[in-house]
């Protein structure tokens, strides 16, 4: 409106007017309110997604860090797998060796107990005979008895079974 129309009007139409005037200016604040309210949501949002971004880069950090510690224990742990392997397989040969021992002693102390057991069996076969045979002359019967028995005849004679076999 031009002011030669606005001079025209009356009061009643003026005041309808302003009031029109004063609703549009009340409107446009509630409207600015609520720009300025979408503005600031806007803002949160925008800020809120820098701080994610932030978030994000960090917890990639925090999760590289990770790894990387991951990576020097499952190193650490192989290492001493290596290590304890080692220890076993020495403790084996070690073994090994000590029972290879034990059993080469265990072979000679047993060829020289059936050594000093087949001595002690010749020496005693060779006193029983000689003993028997004492015991024979001693006793003249006995020897015509023994005279007339094979058996006795080979012992004493040592024949086939008189345990040199």
């Amino acid at each position: 409106m031009t002011d030669k129309e606005l001079r025209s009007l009356g009061k009643t139409d003026l005041l309808r007017l302003l009031r029109k005037r004063e609703e549009d200016i009340e409107r446009l604040g509630e409207e600015n309110r609520a720009l300025a309210k979408r503005l600031e949501e806007r803002a949160l949002i925008l800020e809120n997604a820098g701080s994610i971004a932030e978030a994000s880069l960090q917890i990639s950090g925090v999760m590289r860090a990770a790894q990387e510690s991951a990576e020097l224990y499952l190193e650490s742990l192989r290492s001493l797998e290596a290590e304890y392997k080692l220890r076993v397989e020495s403790a084996e040969a070690e073994a090994r060796r000590r029972a290879e021992e034990i059993i080469r002693e265990a072979e000679h102390r047993a060829a020289a107990r059936e050594t000093l057991e087949k001595e002690t069996v010749e020496s005693l076969r060779k006193d029983f005979k000689a003993r028997m045979s004492q015991f024979v002359r001693a006793h003249s019967e006995l020897d015509e008895l023994i005279r007339g028995s094979p058996i006795l005849t080979q012992t004493l004679s040592g024949g086939p079974d008189d345990g040199k076999a």
